[in-house]
This record gives structure tokens, sequence and C-alpha cells, in this order.
């Protein structure tokens, strides 16, 4: 028998050898249940403990991981905007060029719409000018017929002077100051192939003096001098002589054939036989030189204005051309933008979907460590040692040393 005393009564009890063993056995049992669970609750709170730093520092990997593709996103996105908007600012401030050269090119037009009107107007003015002369000489021909009766009947050597050059000559200085003073009209002193003219007439402008308007080149034959020889036999070396000096238009002062009608009615144009030939009297000389002079300063004048209005449609056309050009270049580069714009804007849609894809895994990732947590949270020394001999082994050993 086995003694055993009380510790708090201290009554004294006897029991049999397998009674002692069979209550050290739950004591003991008592007393390693007490240890496992203390064990058990260090070993749980060791865990728990490593999966929070664990799950801490993966959460922040996580958020910095998250925060930084939301930041690329953004950044993106902001420069899907700006791509956006400088195009559209591109688009628009071409547009803005484009109107505004064909605003320039419709104000040139309308210029040279007016500039044509002012031509027309122009030259409908000179032209009632030069009916205007026409109808003062009509009006005048009968007076300087009777001038030419009353110079026949005259001593022509008194009336003309030495010579008919002479009185033309001098005729002519009478009026050159005010009439004529941008004029050239001399004596034809160089004879080419053997022959000459008599006097050579140029006329230039006030802006520049070699600018020439007109010429004329004059033959005088005077009745006394070339006894009946006929006008129309000097018409040829007249011409000759015209084409010669370069000169436009070739007149022959003459008092041949006094008894002829048609010489004696005035100024004769012969182009018929010669081109720009006049048979005139000496009466009729300075009005001569003042008709052709006349023509052809509106001639000159109108001349001026419409190589002036073709280098204003030359001017249009150019720009025309530059702006058709520019249309046309402006319209590839953007072209060119256009897709190139949009293949960044297919690459950003990827690379979105890409990050999206990235962000759904971190997301999977963190509901996986979610589900070990809770894993965790249920793990009990029960659950490790169930069904495995091994560990409880382990764990009895680890308790006997404790209470050892």
């Amino acid at each position: 028998m086995i003694k055993i005393e009380c510790p708090k009564c201290k009554h004294i009890i006897e029991i049999d050898k397998d009674q002692y063993n069979s209550l050290l056995s739950e004591v003991e049992k008592e007393e390693i249940d007490i240890r496992v669970k203390e064990r058990e609750k260090q070993i749980k709170e060791t865990l728990d403990a490593q999966y929070q730093l664990e799950a801490s520092k993966i959460k922040t990997s996580q958020n910095d991981k998250i925060s930084e593709l939301n930041t690329q996103i953004e950044v993106l996105k902001q420069k899907l905007d700006n791509s956006s908007k400088e195009s559209e600012y591109a688009v628009q401030k071409a547009t803005d060029g484009i109107k505004e050269q064909l605003n320039k090119k419709d104000v040139e037009i309308l210029k040279l719409k007016n500039d044509l009107d002012n031509i027309a107007k122009v030259n409908d003015s000179e032209t009632q000018k030069l009916k205007e002369i026409y109808e003062f000489q009509l009006q005048a021909k009968e007076l300087e017929i009777k001038r030419w009766k009353e110079f026949r009947e005259g001593d022509s050597t008194k009336d003309i002077g030495e010579s008919l050059e002479q009185y033309c000559h001098d005729k002519f200085d009478e009026i050159r100051p005010y009439a004529y003073p941008n004029a050239y009209f001399e004596k034809d002193n160089q004879a080419i192939e053997g022959t000459k003219g008599d006097f050579i007439f140029r006329d230039y402008t006030e802006e520049d003096k070699e600018n020439e308007t007109v010429s004329i080149m004059f033959e005088m034959k005077n009745q006394k001098e070339d006894g009946n020889t006929k006008n129309e036999s000097h018409f040829k070396k007249l011409d000759s002589d015209r084409k010669k000096k370069g000169c436009e238009y070739a007149v022959l002062v003459s008092t041949l054939e006094p008894d002829n009608a048609l010489y004696n009615n005035g100024i004769v144009d012969v182009s018929h036989r010669y081109p720009k030939m006049f048979v005139v009297r000496p009466q009729f000389f300075l009005t001569i030189i003042g008709l052709i002079r006349n023509m052809a300063q509106s001639r000159f004048e109108y001349k001026k204005e419409i190589i002036q209005s073709r280098k204003e449609h030359l001017d249009i056309t150019n720009f025309e051309k530059e702006l058709n050009d520019f249309k046309e270049k402006f319209g590839n580069n953007y072209r060119l933008a256009s897709e190139k714009f949009k293949d960044a804007i297919k690459e950003i849609d990827k690379t979105i979907d890409h990050l999206q894809k990235v962000r759904d895994a971190l997301a999977g990732s963190e509901n996986n460590l979610r589900l070990a947590n809770d894993k965790a949270q249920d793990l009990s020394i029960k659950k490790l040692t169930k069904n495995n001999p091994t560990m409880k082994e382990k764990f009895a050993e680890l308790e006997k040393e404790e209470l050892e």
C-alpha cells in the first residue's frame, strides 16, 4: 500500500499501487494539457506576430506598387490628355493659319478686281480723251485747210524759210520747253547702208529718262527742192530708215503733189502700204507729233497697268500655289501625326490593360494572404499533432524536459 498525505488537511490516505499510478497519470495529464495549451498559445502568438509582420511587409509593398501603378496610370492619362490637347491646338492653329491665308487671298482678289475696274475706268477716260482730240482735230480741219491754201498762195520760201527741214526744226523748238521737256528731236546724221532720215523724235517718261514711250522717223520733202516727185516714191526709203534706227512710227512731211486732194486734206494714214506711216503737210507737223505722242502715252500707261495687273495676278497665282502646297504638306503631316497619335493611344491602352492585370494579380495575392492568415489563426497543437505520432512524441518530450 502507498500512503498519501493531503496537503491541506494532513489526512493520510492509503491506496494501492495501481490507484496511485492512475491518479499520477491523471495529474500528469492535466499538467501536460495546461503546458500544451500554454505552448500552443506561445506558438500561435509567435506565428501571429510573424504573419502580421510578413503580411504588413507584403501589404506595404503591394500598396507601394499599387500606388506606383496608379501614379503611372495617371501620368499616362495626363500625357494622353496633353497629346490630345496639343493635337487639337495644332489642328486649330493650322486651321486658323489657313483661314488667315484665305482671307488675305480674298483681300488680294478684291484689290485686283478694284484695280481692274480702275483700269477699265482709266481706259474709258483715255478713250473719251482721244475721241475729244479727234473731234477737235475734225473741227479744226477746215481751218487748217484754209491755212494750207493761204500757205500755198503765199511765198513758200518766205513762209517756210530757207528749207522745210529748218522750218520744222524751228516750229518744234518753239514748243519744246513746255510741250516736250523730256523729248529728243535732232537731225539724223548717222547713215546706215548709205541712207539716213532727216529727223528723229524720241520721247521719254518723267520718271525714267531712259524709258522711251514713242519714236518717230521724219523725212522732209519740199516741192521747190524736189520738183514734181511723187510722195509715194519716198515711202520705201522712209520705212527702211525707220527700221534701221529702231523707230516705231514714220512720218513724211511733204509739200509734194500740191494739187493732190488726198494729201491736201491734212493727215494721211498710209499704214496699209507701210506699217505706222503717215504723210502730212508742214502745217500738220506739230499736230501729228502730238497725236502720235498722246496715243503712245495712253498706250504706255495702259501697258504699265497691264504689266502691273499681270504681276499682281502672278503674285496671286504664286500665292495660290504656295497655299495649295502648304495645304498638301500640312495634310500629309497631319495624316502622319494622326497615325502616330493613334498608335500612341493603342500603346497606352495596352499599357493600361497590362497595369490593370498586374493590379488585379496583386489584389489576388492579397486575398490569398488573407486566406493564409485565416488558416494560421485556426491552427492549433491538437490539429498539428492529430494523426501524427511523431509530433505527439516530440511535444511529450518537450513537456517532460520542462517538468524536470
